[in-house]
């Protein structure tokens, strides 16, 4: 029996569609709610495992790269518990932020069916669609009927995973614009270029606008190959330039982000660029106090109150996943994490279609991002990458078609 089979037990037969059932409402509520993700995703996972082909996911475990990537960065954070410097429930509560991890594993088995696969990119759009619509009502008409962030560019979360999710949203559709042939390459080229109007004339974050020029860049290569990103740096560039003459968000955070950098210059930090600055040079001090693997799961908010003054803020991250890892796991983190990305670009060489482009522009969004902050600890965006992942990769072909349930 293949792998891809349901069990000849009806309860398998059962949990196996109501895993994939709640793995569709898992992507169709990632921009809208994260009670609802966290629900439909754990559900998904306990119906999968439910479900038993335990044969399968070994497959997983052993002929997909990221499937084992998944289980090795998750490990790190189990073996941090083990000499952490902060107390068990402190480790423990960082320890299940990363869980998404291990549960990003099961949806590798449960993404390998074609038609999930297809609901769940497909529900993605559609609730990225309704955000970007609303939040141009929002703009244009002062209509927040939501009442969520009435002083913000956010929709149902919060003005950086806007701009992160529609800067996505516009590059998946400008990709769906060169793939078909018919008329309604037009209109995915229209939808493409309202989100990317959205992510420099509506929405408030650097981050959004950091992801997006680099997805167009991704964009260009993948059209164009190397002539097609030479070109893109160019206009680019010209873009860029002529967007700081406009009367927008754009100019005006550009404006912010000089003015905050000349005061961090002058000793002030009190700001939100002088912050991140101040969190990483702090970052670097308790990194060379213990380089090679770190302080343990969960120590980064305590050890870093141990080396700041009292007019210093504190955090519970540094607003940089590197950073978060390092201080964490030292050189031995770092370099599970960047196995965890170069795996990642590596074997999505391997996907074909749409898949390969998607799979590339989720590494590369993560990993932009994650300069400054710390997307893959974020619930959301940590959940995005892990998610789309595993329905990108879900499709690689295992050696084995034996079922041994």
């Amino acid at each position: 029996m293949s792998v891809n089979s349901f069990s000849v037990y009806p309860s398998r037969d059962f949990f196996q569609r109501l895993s994939q059932l709640f793995a569709v409402l898992t992507v169709l509520t990632l921009p809208l709610s994260t009670a609802a993700l966290m629900i439909f995703f754990s559900s998904s996972v306990l119906c999968s495992v439910l479900a038993g082909h335990v044969y399968e996911k070994y497959l997983i475990l052993r002929d997909n790269p990221m499937g084992l990537m998944f289980i090795l960065f998750f490990s790190l954070f189990l073996l941090g518990l083990t000499y952490t410097t902060v107390p068990r429930a402190m480790a423990f509560h960082t320890l299940i932020k990363y869980s998404k991890f291990l549960l990003g594993f099961f949806l590798l088995s449960v993404f390998r069916d074609k038609k999930t696969a297809r609901y769940a990119f497909f529900a993605f759009l559609f609730s990225a669609t309704l955000t970007l619509f609303i939040s141009v009502i929002k703009f244009f008409g002062s209509w927040d009927f939501l009442h969520r962030f009435p002083a913000d560019s956010g929709v149902f979360k919060d003005h950086i995973f806007t701009g992160f999710l529609l800067a996505m949203t516009g590059y998946c559709y400008a990709v769906l614009a060169f793939s078909i042939k018919n008329a309604g390459r037009w209109l995915f080229g229209l939808l493409s270029l309202v989100a990317v109007y959205d992510v420099l004339f509506i929405n408030l974050s650097r981050s959004g606008y950091l992801v997006l020029f680099s997805l167009i860049l991704l964009l260009a290569w993948q059209q164009f190959s190397w002539k097609g990103l030479s070109m893109s740096v160019f206009i680019s560039t010209f873009l860029i330039a002529g967007l700081l003459f406009l009367p927008a968000n754009f100019k005006n955070r550009f404006a912010l982000a000089q003015s905050q950098m000349t005061q961090y210059r002058h000793g002030s930090c009190d700001t939100s660029i002088g912050l991140r600055l101040e969190f990483y040079q702090n970052s670097l001090k308790l990194i060379k106090k213990h380089p090679w693997i770190g302080t343990g799961t969960g120590s980064f908010a305590k050890d870093y109150l141990s080396i700041t003054s009292e007019k210093h803020v504190a955090t519970q991250n540094p607003h940089n996943e590197y950073f978060n890892i390092i201080v964490q796991f030292g050189l031995l983190g770092f370099i599970v994490l960047l196995a965890l990305f170069v795996v990642h670009g590596i074997t999505s060489f391997r996907l074909t279609g749409n898949r390969q482009y998607f799979a590339q522009a989720v590494l590369l969004s993560i990993a932009v991002g994650s300069l400054f902050n710390s997307w893959l600890m974020d619930v959301t965006q940590g959940c995005f990458y892990v998610i789309f992942t595993a329905l990108c990769f879900a499709s690689l072909p295992l050696a084995s078609t034996k079922n041994s349930d």
